[in-house]
């Protein structure tokens, strides 16, 4: 059978995605367990993704949280049932095999993932046993038995990770009494045992109580503006009938209010507690929220209160209807200028 053949009886067979033309530059993907689709930052409306990646060769099955690292490559984590971590190149489109993937042996219920400017993966787990944030070195590949393994002593219930533009890392999560907490660890000065830098907690940041929440349920994401390093966090009441964005400014400490907060109805965000990164930002400073049904709302820098998304882009062909991860591309980020000087 000829190699065109195999790709459409394939095709056929897994219900995989015809292929588009490679996304623009500026773009955001939704992750949705077993495929990632892309869509023009630009987009408004009824839209057809341009780029989809989906078929067996993937090995995709429950991704959920994704970054793109400075290179323009998608680092995905699987979620419960896998501990793999698979790596794809800017234009991987298809049913395409990632260009590496490692595995954590020790660890699964990857439930966030950052990397630095030096390409090196955070991972975080919320497995029990072995909860917290594990250090793959760059170009790591294979089954691994990590010995860098960052656990934070203020945290009861781990959320969700990110770095800034110092290559610190950030922890997002709840500390034993249920309280908001987003610690930063020097991981720019060690690896191995980074010092914490700051915590953001207290009743002034307005961030909702996590007590009595589920484990596998994300209730909190963030995300750092990849030019003013301002610090984006999702977060939801407990009860999920209330879910707003604070926005705090570049390494806020201590107990500290929000700069703005985006919350209400005419947001149309919703809190249904999946996980995969639920939100990101994009260089320009527009914030982007996934949501079920293939959507995605898109908020104009310095929004705040009860207001309206700028862009809802909406995915016109068939596919999942739970919400999935999230991540932006886009030039001028801090991560596309660390990649045009290497």
């Amino acid at each position: 059978m000829k190699p065109v053949l195999c790709v459409v009886v394939l095709s056929m067979l897994f219900g995989v995605q015809q292929a588009h033309a490679a996304c623009p530059n500026d773009a955001v993907f939704l992750i949705l367990g077993d495929q990632i689709r892309g869509y023009s930052l630009r987009a408004n409306g009824a839209t057809e993704p341009c780029q989809v990646l989906q078929g067996p060769l993937t090995t995709l099955m429950t991704a959920g949280a994704t970054v793109i690292d400075g290179k323009k490559s998608f680092h995905v984590a699987q979620f419960l049932t896998s501990s793999t971590v698979d790596i794809f190149p800017r234009k991987a489109e298809g049913n395409q095999a990632p260009s590496r993937a490692f595995m954590l042996t020790l660890t699964n219920d990857l439930l966030s993932i950052a990397v630095d400017s030096h390409l090196n993966d955070f991972v975080l787990s919320i497995r029990p046993s072995e909860a917290g944030v594990y250090v793959v070195p760059n170009n790591s590949s294979g089954p691994l038995a990590i010995s860098m393994h960052i656990t934070d002593p203020n945290m009861s219930q781990y959320e969700s990770v990110a770095i800034d533009s110092d290559d610190n890392l950030l922890i997002a999560g709840y500390d034993i009494q249920g309280t908001a907490i987003i610690d930063t660890f020097g991981t720019s000065r060690s690896m191995t045992s980074p010092p914490l830098l700051r915590s953001l907690t207290g009743p002034k940041t307005g961030l909702f109580s996590g007590r009595g929440i589920f484990f596998s349920r994300n209730d909190m994401t963030i995300a750092v503006d990849p030019r003013t390093d301002e610090l984006f966090v999702y977060n939801t009441s407990t009860d999920l009938t209330q879910s707003q964005v604070s926005v705090f400014v570049a390494k806020a400490n201590g107990d500290v209010p929000p700069v703005r907060t985006i919350s209400g109805p005419a947001t149309g965000i919703t809190n249904n507690g999946l996980p995969g990164n639920k939100i990101a930002v994009s260089s320009d400073g527009r914030l982007f929220v996934a949501e079920p049904n293939l959507r995605i709302l898109a908020f104009a820098p310095g929004t705040r209160g009860n207001a309206a998304p700028s862009q809802i882009i909406e995915d016109s062909t068939a596919g999942p209807t739970a919400q999935g991860g999230i991540a932006v591309r886009s030039e001028g980020s801090r991560q596309n200028e660390n990649d045009d000087a290497q």
